[in-house]
């Protein structure tokens, strides 16, 4: 970046990043970004029609180039190399609010649990309004559906082959009433085990809320633990009520599939913006630390909600320059087609100008902004 800018030298850049760039700093100028993204009217324009709250969440796979504890071999992601997943997350509004870095032979969904706590403390308070969380397989496991259940968040996943899911029934009485019909619960819940640990996993539960532990430490200790084993086992069965729940709602409702289905496009689509910001040395990661690791994830999501304030910020403005009520409509509704994740027309191979002084960029105010009427 050094040789890219102008009139700053490698040792300013890294005297700016020891005194200012810590995960924590990083991640409140990224809650900052969010925060002016979920301030404006246009991005309401992609809320759904049930008023829910809907995010997602990807894991994507990154070579570390040097020696690295977090980072481990496989030859099916990374070739002769080693490497990790990051954890990315993104909400309606194509805002990209979280990120965590796990091992690849790591199991992503007590990490996404992690994100989705963080996301409930800060941007998305619990109970503002229906919180549906979408993921693939990768992030679906029964004691996640309970966990989820817990900081009133409704995991909603796409599954790749629905009909291998087991659907469970509350009762015998309801299982074998439902016999012999195409769509019929295999299994009954085990409600003793769930009264017996039921205080333990609210305690459980309350300690990930306030930040005691981490979803992720927790449950991976719980699930190879004999003595927590009953309590890890209660989580899943809790688990597989809600999940049997969802699946028939899945079945039932196009809609929710759609809704599913497009919000995870935009996540895979946050991908590909990931690959374009993080092009330097092939995408390679070079540093090997946890914390450095975390480091880099955070700064890569920093540049692109960066991207994604500017495309509203350009689109808001031109929107408000326009007069005709009817044109500036058709605009909106264009917009609400597609998606603000777009970088074609920024140059990411440019030189860095921290010497000039910014001109005005838009003809329109903030305050302009936030007042564009959109239906």
């Amino acid at each position: 970046m050094a040789r890219a800018a102008r009139k700053i030298t490698e040792k300013q850049l890294r005297d700016i990043e020891k005194a200012w760039l810590s995960p924590e700093s990083i991640a409140k100028a990224n809650d900052a970004l969010v925060e002016i993204i979920q301030s404006l009217s246009l991005p309401t324009i992609f809320h759904n029609h049930d008023g829910e709250l809907h995010t997602s969440s990807d894991g994507k796979k990154v070579v570390v180039a040097v020696n690295s504890l977090l980072a481990n071999f496989s030859y099916k992601y990374y070739g002769k190399e080693q490497g990790v997943s990051a954890n990315s997350f993104t909400d309606e509004h194509q805002a990209f609010f979280h990120v965590n870095v796990l091992t690849s032979s790591d199991r992503e969904a007590a990490y996404m649990l992690d994100g989705m706590v963080e996301a409930t403390r800060t941007l998305y308070p619990e109970g503002e309004r229906p919180h549906l969380h979408s993921t693939d397989n990768h992030g679906v496991t029964d004691a996640v559906f309970a966990g989820l259940h817990f900081i009133n968040v409704s995991l909603a996943p796409r599954y790749k082959q629905l009909h291998k899911q087991t659907i469970y029934s509350f009762d015998t009485r309801t299982r074998d009433a439902m016999k012999g019909r195409a769509l019929s619960p295999k299994s009954v819940i085990n409600r003793t085990r769930i009264l017996k640990q039921w205080d333990k996993m609210l305690h459980l539960m309350a300690s990930i809320k306030l930040g005691y532990s981490s979803a992720s430490h927790m449950f991976r200790l719980l699930s190879v633990s004999k003595k927590s084993s009953e309590l890890y086992k209660a989580m899943q069965e809790f688990g597989r009520l809600i999940k049997s729940s969802f699946i028939l709602s899945y079945i039932e409702q196009p809609q929710l599939r759609r809704n599913i289905q497009k919000q995870l496009n935009r996540i895979e689509l946050g991908q590909k913006l990931s690959e374009a910001v993080f092009f330097g040395r092939s995408g390679k990661l070079m540093v090997g630390t946890p914390t450095e690791i975390q480091k880099a994830m955070a700064a890569k999501t920093l540049l692109k909600n960066a991207i994604i304030v500017w495309n509203y910020l350009y689109l808001s403005d031109y929107c408000c320059q326009l007069r005709n009520e009817s044109q500036k409509q058709d605009v909106i509704d264009s917009i609400a087609t597609g998606s603000v994740i777009a970088w074609s027309h920024i140059n990411m191979h440019g030189v860095y100008d921290f010497d000039r002084s910014p001109g005005r960029s838009f003809k329109s105010s903030i305050a302009q902004m936030r007042a564009l009427k959109v239906s």
